[in-house]
């Protein structure tokens, strides 16, 4: 009987880890996402098309500024940051 508890237990935390790994690792589907148009800039969630400066950075149609950092991510004016995803563009919260 003790032998059957904890193989319960074991078997439940292995299956909380794995999900807890899981979730670590994939972007959220709600997650909003700014793709490179292929020329040379990014096409916002909304669908605005914005052009990239020297530094990596772009201006929003509001004309807060989007700043990247040494990482690569983009630094939102909000405070929140949009993680690269390859080439194809950014992953946002």
């Amino acid at each position: 009987m003790r032998n059957a508890i904890r193989f319960a237990a074991a078997a439940g935390l292995v299956v909380l880890v794995a999900g807890c790994v899981s979730q670590t690792r994939q972007v959220s589907p709600q997650a909003k996402r700014i793709v490179s148009d292929g020329a040379g800039g990014y096409v916002l969630p909304d669908g605005t098309r914005v052009q990239v400066d020297q530094a990596g950075g772009f201006t929003l149609p509001n004309g807060a500024y989007v700043r990247r950092d040494a990482s690569g991510a983009l630094n939102l004016p909000n405070g929140s940051r949009c993680l690269p995803e390859g080439r194809s563009g950014y992953a946002c919260p």
